[in-house]
């Protein structure tokens, strides 16, 4: 069985997209159950602790982002290959430029 390029794009994608969503729930499950009590003696360390959740959960958000893009792009490609489906793409035409178009003039009769 040949495949075109799209659909190798396509399977590709799919499944990166979907190895990074994966590894982006088994990282929270990790963080998960290593936290543990925290008891918080001074602001510095209740601060810093804070920070670092912040970033875990920044990156974890970034993860599961990108990884869903790409699993939804890699669908789309492999639509286009059994020509089920059509990959858009945004382009931005014209900004700036202004067209004008004449109108044709009509004869104006004058019935007196």
């Amino acid at each position: 069985m040949s495949r075109s390029k799209v659909g190798i794009f396509g399977t590709v994608s799919s499944i990166v997209g979907i190895g990074l969503l994966v590894l982006t729930f088994v990282v929270a499950l990790f963080i998960l159950n290593n936290q543990g009590n925290l008891s918080f003696t001074d602001i510095t360390s209740s601060m810093s602790s804070l920070l670092y959740a912040a970033v875990e959960a920044l990156f974890l958000g970034i993860m599961g982002w990108v990884g869903s893009i790409l699993l939804l792009r890699g669908i789309e490609f492999m639509k286009v290959e059994r020509g089920v489906g059509v990959v858009t793409f945004k382009v931005d035409k014209g900004v700036g430029i202004v067209t004008q178009v004449e109108e044709e003039k009509k004869p104006e009769s004058n019935a007196t």
